[in-house]
């Protein structure tokens, strides 16, 4: 799961030059119980038909089917989940199949889907696209490292925070504040007459915490 986007451009899917359909391996690789397999890009419905049988068309709804190569061989019992763009972690097309682990199962869905017509993608092309289509800022990106890589809670905690969208938020506040603050001294330098415009002055002054009073000090011995 990830934060909410923060101040993403509007970019829209598929804005890679290529256009192609990426498949990887989205966990470690080695021997365990499970594996799964992410595929994004405009070709995802055509290589669904092609591996999934039967193909999940509900999207959002875990589907139990069967992957077979082109030949119509079992390579897997799994559990595939589709994502239509934008609704999808890089806002594109999206398939996650849910494969048994190991190194030869998930290697051969991978090699079925490249058959398929997608290729294999580059390290962080999935978070890539996830920027590029807007669905996150670079920090939000960053955060996702360093989450991975995280070696305490305190880390932990951070990374969660900042892939939240919570720096990327103070920051464009800040950049607005900056940005008001810009256009009232454009105002004042190119109406200077303008003591009292539509402007208030005190909107371009720098903003300080009331000065507290002083007590006077009493004298010693009265009078």
């Amino acid at each position: 799961m990830t934060g909410r986007p923060v101040a993403s451009p509007p970019f829209r899917a598929n804005v890679l030059a290529d256009g192609s359909t990426i498949v990887a391996r989205a966990t470690a690789a080695g021997r365990g119980a499970l594996a799964v397999v992410r595929i994004s890009g405009p070709a995802v419905p055509a290589i669904a038909r092609a591996l999934l049988d039967p193909h999940p068309d509900e999207p959002r709804r875990a589907a139990h089917t069967t992957v077979r190569e082109a030949s119509g061989a079992v390579l897997d019992d799994v559990v595939a989940v589709r994502y239509m763009a934008p609704h999808s972690f890089t806002g594109e097309d999206l398939l996650e199949i849910t494969t048994h682990g190991g190194l030869v199962v998930p290697a051969a869905v991978v090699a079925a889907a490249i058959a398929a017509g997608a290729r294999e993608a580059a390290p962080g092309e999935f978070t890539r696209r996830a920027v590029l289509n807007g669905k996150l800022d670079l920090l939000q990106a960053e955060a996702i490292g360093d989450l991975i890589d995280a070696r305490s809670s305190a880390a932990h905690r951070m990374a969660l925070r900042q892939l939240d969208g919570g720096l990327s938020r103070r920051i464009n506040a800040l950049r607005e504040r900056v940005l008001e603050l810009e256009a009232l001294l454009a105002y004042d330098i190119d109406f200077p007459e303008e003591d009292d415009g539509p402007v208030p002055r005190q909107r371009s002054s720098p903003r300080r915490p009331p000065r507290r009073r002083e007590e006077p000090v009493p004298r010693r011995g009265g009078g």
